[in-house]
């Protein structure tokens, strides 16, 4: 069983992994392939389209909410919908890098930020 102290080594390792995202050079490659091929096979096929529609859908009215985004590293089309459309939005993530990206992207939100966990 793994220990509050194990938990935390382990986040420790994943945020660096995600500040400084080191691949190597088949990692890398590997990464951008399967990216490419499976970004496009989801927008030709509309599948992309229809799982944002039905995020949307269980989201709800926001309007009122105040919504926690965790893990959302430095934010995608979800995470905008929820900043743009909730009462509050709090975005958490491991990376200072990504964080910075993503609070440059909620900017123009005035009740939006993000913040390392």
């Amino acid at each position: 069983m793994k220990t509050s102290k194990d938990i935390i080594e382990t986040n420790k390792k994943q945020k660096e992994f995600y500040n400084t995202k080191k691949k190597n050079l088949a990692t890398r490659l590997w990464s951008r392939l399967r990216e490419k091929t499976l970004k496009g096979i989801r927008q030709n096929s509309g599948m992309q389209q229809q799982y944002y529609d039905l995020h949307k859908v269980w989201f709800g009215d926001l309007s009122t909410k105040k919504v926690l985004d965790l893990g959302c590293y430095a934010g995608n089309t979800l995470s905008m919908y929820l900043a743009e459309n909730s009462k509050s939005y709090l975005g958490l993530d491991l990376s200072e890098v990504a964080i910075e990206k993503l609070n440059k992207r909620l900017e123009h939100l005035p009740h939006a930020k993000a913040d390392r966990s």
